[in-house]
């Protein structure tokens, strides 16, 4: 049976063979959906003389949207850790606030923080887990995308039992469809530099990288700064294992690969932007949380300017209010004011990042998920602005018109 959805916009995601761009809003649209697919995308008029009158609905219609990074096991710590600090020191606070957790606690927040990510509309996330505990709630909330089971080890000797361990656990979990597990580092500052490379090397992954200028440091001068100095006291050789660079990205360059996110990308010269540029890596935005931690943002216009592909996260809940991606973009609107929120959009869209193609584009045959954002009244000239700085801005819920899991396997 053919279900057709009319709305003042529709927003119909990516462009056709242009991942960076969003397609034309239709005015007056529509979308035909048979089951949870998309059959058709398009004006009003030419939809429903194909398939019949349709329901209309005072809203604008979009492909659901992409959490690229967030660490969900964390979510029982929202409001426990100060910012302000930097990183160096907002890791030693999170590392004592980690401390007071109650049993239970984190399995209840989690349970709660994946019914947040599908109220904001989000379909496929990129979820760091030092546990695999993310596994039952992402499921259970129906979400797809790829979880990053992140391996640490400052030595040698402690990066082969961490990894021997977290195999054993990754073989243990029974991923779903749609969710994969890979393994993945963590930063350049947790685990050493042939551990780190190897990670890299392996596969798909995630890594923190120039999220604060102390990662700089710890690349770059003989001390190795407050990083280095951290590293130090776990006993770690550190001249001998640290792993060294012009920069951040420099010390990784030659490791990224297009299947890498590469998450945060704050602290960034001109040189690191052409070499990210070069590696296909993906950048993954979390402006809250960096004006949280640190007091500043990525440069987005340098980062589009150099052609990288981009995509939006929000961190944990212990450095970000929410979980809400178009809450992140409204941010990057308020403080980049030159680049429009249809340039922004895009970067909520980016299923591919995540093992999830399909999701972010209202393409006939796929099942990409399909949003309705309500209008209530409000008649925007430009509905892209609307749904960032309005809607995305107030966290306002989504409805959802069609959701099936996202799954790797699916070709659209």
């Amino acid at each position: 049976m053919i279900r057709v959805v009319a709305a003042p916009w529709v927003l119909p995601g990516l462009a056709p063979g242009a991942p960076a761009a969003s397609a034309p809003a239709i005015a007056d649209g529509a979308v035909a959906l048979e089951g949870e697919r998309v059959r058709a995308v398009g004006p009003r008029a030419e939809v429903e003389a194909r398939f019949g009158p349709g329901e209309r609905l005072d809203a604008v219609l979009l492909p659901a949207l992409v959490n690229a990074h967030l660490h969900l096991e964390l979510s029982h710590m929202k409001g426990w850790v100060a910012g302000g600090e930097g990183l160096p020191g907002w890791i030693q606070l999170f590392v004592a606030a980690r401390r007071r957790t109650r049993e239970g606690e984190p399995e209840e927040a989690m349970g709660m923080a994946a019914e947040d990510l599908v109220r904001a509309g989000v379909a496929a996330v990129g979820d760091i887990s030092n546990t695999l505990d993310s596994l039952a709630p992402l499921a259970a909330a129906g979400l797809g995308g790829t979880i990053f089971h992140e391996v640490f080890g400052f030595t040698p000797e402690r990066f082969e039992e961490a990894r021997a361990a977290a195999r054993q656990v990754r073989e243990a979990a029974a991923p779903p469809p749609g969710l994969r597990v890979v393994e993945s580092p963590h930063a350049i500052y947790s685990t050493n530099a042939a551990a780190l490379r190897a990670l890299l090397r392996s596969g798909p992954g995630s890594l923190h990288l120039a999220e604060d200028p102390a990662e700089r440091a710890f690349c770059a001068t003989e001390s190795a700064g407050p990083f280095g100095r951290m590293y130090a006291t776990l006993g770690a050789a550190l001249h001998a294992l640290r792993i060294t660079g012009r920069s951040p990205v420099d010390a990784v360059k030659a490791e990224l690969r297009p299947h890498h996110l590469a998450v945060h990308c704050v602290d960034l010269d001109d040189e690191d932007l052409r070499a990210l540029a070069a590696t296909g890596a993906t950048v993954v935005l979390c402006p809250r949380s960096n004006r949280y931690i640190l007091g500043a943002l990525p440069r987005l216009e340098a980062l589009l300017a150099a052609g990288i592909p981009l995509a939006v996260g929000t961190d944990s809940l212990a450095s970000a209010p929410s979980l809400a991606p178009l809450a992140e973009l409204a941010l990057l609107r308020r403080e980049v004011p030159a680049v429009a929120a249809t340039r922004l959009l895009p970067l909520a869209w980016n299923g591919a990042a995540l093992a999830a193609p399909h999701v972010g584009r209202l393409a006939p045959g796929a099942a990409p998920g399909v949003l309705a954002a309500p209008l209530e009244g409000a008649r925007p000239p430009d509905p892209a602005e609307w749904l960032v700085s309005t809607f995305g801005a107030e966290e306002r819920p989504f409805t959802w018109l069609a959701r099936q899991r996202p799954g790797p396997e699916r070709p659209e």
